[in-house]
């Protein structure tokens, strides 16, 4: 499983995932609990696929998903995925508040 959304939904689903420090802050600050995160990218779909331009992640490839917090309301992150110095993936998460309206 190199990459693409079902690997990344596992990695979510298994807590192998760090959170930016943009993200971190937004879920410090309040505005959205890691819950909303994790459920809307698991039930995500990916909006789009960009190139990473640092290159330090797997297929150099970061990933728009967008889906349903637990509110159902959608939720919009971005994130990559990259492999530890022990060869095991992880996703790196950077999440953005979504406009609405």
């Amino acid at each position: 499983m190199a990459g693409g959304l079902l690997h990344i939904k596992f990695l979510v689903a298994r807590k192998r995932y760090v959170l930016s420090s943009k993200a971190y802050s937004l879920v410090a600050d309040g505005y959205f609990e890691i819950e909303d995160l994790e459920n809307s990218i698991c039930f995500g779909t990916v909006r789009k696929t960009q190139r990473d331009e640092r290159e330090d992640c797997v297929g150099n490839k970061k990933y728009v998903i967008v889906g349903p917090d637990t509110h159902g309301y959608e939720f919009y992150s971005v994130g990559k995925i990259k492999t530890a110095a022990d060869g095991h993936t992880y996703y790196v998460i950077t999440a953005h508040l979504m406009k609405r309206g």
